[in-house]
């Protein structure tokens, strides 16, 4: 795995139970297979999943958008990214700064 996938999955780790949700743990090798996905459970919160946050992806990025709008150490970080769609940046290098960026606001030092 390539050093910045790896960076990234600690980055959204620590996001995604910063804002008090499962990082899940699951067994790539126990897929269950549905009709159009390959889907897991979660061994510690027992729910149906694909798989954890990437908030790089449009589709996780809103969950992170929308706790960053909600914590006041974030206003002006999220008040500089806002777009005039009010959803945040639109493309994955830009997620990728606003996830990083809120990560080193929030990580104590």
């Amino acid at each position: 795995m390539p050093c910045l996938l790896i960076m990234n999955e600690q980055r959204d780790k620590y996001l995604t139970e910063a804002m008090g949700a499962c990082w899940h743990q699951y067994n790539e090798e126990k897929p269950l297979m549905t009709y159009s996905l390959i889907a897991y459970v979660c061994e510690k919160c027992k729910a149906f999943i694909l798989g954890n946050n990437d908030f790089s992806n449009d589709e996780d990025f809103p969950k992170l958008w929308n706790w960053a709008k909600r914590q006041p150490v974030l206003s002006s970080l999220v008040a500089a990214c806002e777009g005039t769609d009010g959803t945040g940046p639109s493309d994955a290098a830009a997620r990728e700064t606003f996830a990083d960026q809120v990560c080193a606001l929030i990580k104590p030092k």
